[in-house]
């Protein structure tokens, strides 16, 4: 048969009476001053370890100081018959250089330049499923100073719109107004337009 033990009686209790609770109480004070000892040791020991190591720092074992150590070091770099310290690569570079036979070709500078100056491009800085999208970038190049456009691109069932600045004649002329794109936080594709 099953018990309840929870409510069984303790022997020689009384049901009426139960024993006054004592609060937990701290010695704050034991609590406050057994920090500040440990404290206070740890900041001892420190002190101590650093002083100890100054004294053996500054004196050596034979009694010579770093500074007497520092000054033989000076002194021992200072003397070229000091065979450790020869370098033998400042000799053997110049020895070991060789002359090659370089024919100068001369490139049309002017040939190379004038070409680049007739490449057409356009800056495509966004494209866009939303023509309200397109839109507002295109008012934002505009008050730029850059003469943009949107062009309508079909492409997979939909209609993307691709804000394209341009065209700019030449390097210089496309890579200011880039600078411009960039500074205002616009990244823009350089695309070639082929010349006819």
């Amino acid at each position: 048969m099953a018990q309840d033990f929870a409510k069984k009686k303790k022997a020689g209790s009384t049901p009426g009476k139960k024993k006054p609770v004592r609060s937990a109480t701290r010695n704050n004070n034991a609590e406050i001053s057994n920090h500040w000892s440990w404290y206070f040791s740890g900041l001892f020991s420190g002190l101590l370890l650093c002083v100890i190591g100054y004294v053996a720092l500054t004196q050596l074992n034979d009694g010579t100081t770093i500074s007497d150590v520092v000054d033989s070091i000076q002194d021992s770099g200072n003397n070229e018959n000091n065979p450790g310290t020869h370098l033998e690569f400042y000799e053997y570079l110049p020895q070991a250089e060789v002359e090659v036979n370089v024919v100068p070709v001369e490139i049309a500078s002017s040939a190379v330049e004038s070409e680049a100056n007739q490449i057409n491009y356009l800056l495509q800085a966004g494209s866009f499923l939303d023509p309200n999208d397109a839109e507002a970038l295109r008012a934002r190049l505009i008050l730029m100073n850059l003469d943009t456009r949107i062009q309508p691109h079909p492409l997979s069932g939909r209609t993307w719109y691709r804000v394209q600045s341009g065209p700019f004649l030449g390097r210089k002329a496309v890579e200011a107004a880039e600078n411009i794109m960039i500074e205002n936080n616009i990244d823009p594709i350089r695309m070639r337009i082929p010349v006819p």
